[in-house]
């Protein structure tokens, strides 16, 4: 018989924890997963503060943050980066990183351009008219991180789909010396064609933008990765503007049966184990045992060659598992409980299988790691995460585009509805709504 300890202590393969699909073990698995909850008191409290002074005292305030949180002292009139000053950096930048940042940006363009909305009209017998009407947001703010999160990759990947969208203003908040450090930033946002780069970071950039300083002017949308910090702050003045959503730490799922290498399935899952912050959650669903011990041995041998290994190997203890499924049906069933922020489908009939999986981004066949999405092959690697890919989609041209509808109506197609709304105005107690209608036939 088994010990009450042994009965509840998760089995484990290497460095995974080894569930079984459909288990009430794996429905915990999911369930953690999805709570690890995005609310931090203190440091929202903490960002009120800031966004609270930010409002009260504007450019003053953001030059006093500088210089507390930065150690950078800043007159108000060097809160923004002169162009000059942007191209001069982009020229610090690897020539060859520049090459591949524009070819990059060029899938990337070439992807989203399809996204564009082009709306609709529909023209009624009667004279009538019903079109939606597809407009560029205004205005858009990009957050771009300092240090470890700056990458040129994501600078493409949010500005882009605004330019795309049509936007004509695209404002850029970055903490002092962020572009300093890293070169290869400032290239990307000149790529993107974004020259309103503000030296601001961290709860103090979200508030500028969305409340607006005398030099920093609001914008209506805000989007771009952050700390917990930047989170918070978005959380709190969304409403005034519109915000993307939260991401949270990288994912991935792999569907493998049989067929998969070993190798090529360790080396995808570390490569997401990597990102550093030791809470990236990699997960393994497969219908072969060999394969599963001869990836997690191959992960554990390979976790001190990548980058992060500390962190990688927390992330990998912590949110790793490998899912055994009896079937591949079984398996997608499991892939689709997770709802990854990307997934990867190596099996017999790979892209089919794929057509089935819900993910952030779904990557089909032994030939389609996800770094090729998060390096630019096209599609966009904003994606939701901790499941939120059941309910969201990524980042798009979308997300920088309103809708609007435009009724035109003819004396003969009012006529027609009009019994129809004036009986359920009447039916809902507006009976103004009734009369407005009425009124135009000489009824009262």
């Amino acid at each position: 018989m088994k010990s009450e300890k042994s009965s509840v202590t998760p089995e484990r393969l290497g460095p995974f924890v080894l569930l079984r699909a459909g288990t009430p073990a794996f429905q915990r698995f999911v369930e953690r997963r999805a709570a690890r909850a995005s609310s931090t008191p203190g440091v929202d409290k903490a960002v009120a503060a800031i966004v609270a002074e930010v409002r009260a005292k504007g450019d003053a305030a953001l030059v006093r943050f500088a210089r507390r949180f930065d150690g950078v002292t800043l007159a108000p009139a060097r809160l923004r980066l002169r162009s000059s000053e942007l191209k001069s950096l982009a020229r610090r930048a690897d020539p060859l990183l520049v090459r591949a940042l524009r070819s990059t940006a060029e899938r990337i363009e070439a992807f989203h351009r399809r996204q564009q909305g082009r709306g609709f009209a529909v023209r009624l017998a009667d004279g009538s008219r019903l079109e939606e009407i597809v407009q560029p947001l205004r205005s858009a703010g990009l957050y771009v991180p300092g240090g470890a999160g700056a990458y040129p990759s994501s600078v493409l990947m949010n500005a882009i789909p605004a330019r795309v969208a049509g936007v004509e203003r695209l404002a850029v908040a970055t903490p002092p010396r962020a572009l300093e450090r890293n070169p290869a930033v400032a290239a990307a946002l000149e790529i993107a064609g974004v020259d309103e780069v503000y030296r601001i970071g961290g709860a103090q950039a979200i508030a500028a933008l969305a409340y607006g300083t005398a030099r920093v002017k609001a914008v209506d949308k805000i989007v771009g990765p952050g700390n917990a910090w930047v989170a918070a702050a978005k959380r709190l003045v969304r409403g005034r503007v519109e915000t993307d959503a939260e991401a949270g730490p990288s994912e991935v799922a792999i569907l493998a049966d049989d067929t998969a290498d070993a190798g090529d399935v360790a080396a995808d899952l570390l490569a997401q184990a990597e990102h550093g912050s030791g809470d990236e959650c990699v997960v393994l669903v497969t219908t072969s045992r060999a394969l599963a011990e001869e990836v997690a041995r191959l992960v554990e041998d390979g976790v001190s060659g990548v980058s992060n290994p500390d962190a990688a190997r927390r992330a990998l203890e912590r949110h790793g598992a490998v899912v055994l499924a009896r079937s591949v049906d079984d398996g997608v069933l499991a892939m689709n409980a997770l709802a990854a922020e990307h997934a990867e489908v190596i099996t017999r009939k790979a892209e089919a299988v794929a057509r089935r999986v819900v993910a952030g981004s779904v990557f089909a066949g032994p030939f389609a790691p996800v770094a090729v999405g998060d390096y630019g092959v096209g599609p966009n690697h904003v994606l939701p995460t901790g499941g939120a890919a059941r309910r969201a989609s990524p980042l798009s041209v979308r997300d920088f585009e309103r809708r609007q509808s435009l009724v035109v109506m003819s004396r003969e197609g009012l006529l027609r509805i009009a019994d129809d709304v004036v009986r359920v105005a009447a039916a809902e107690g507006f009976h103004g709504h009734a009369l407005s209608v009425m009124t135009r036939f000489g009824a009262d």
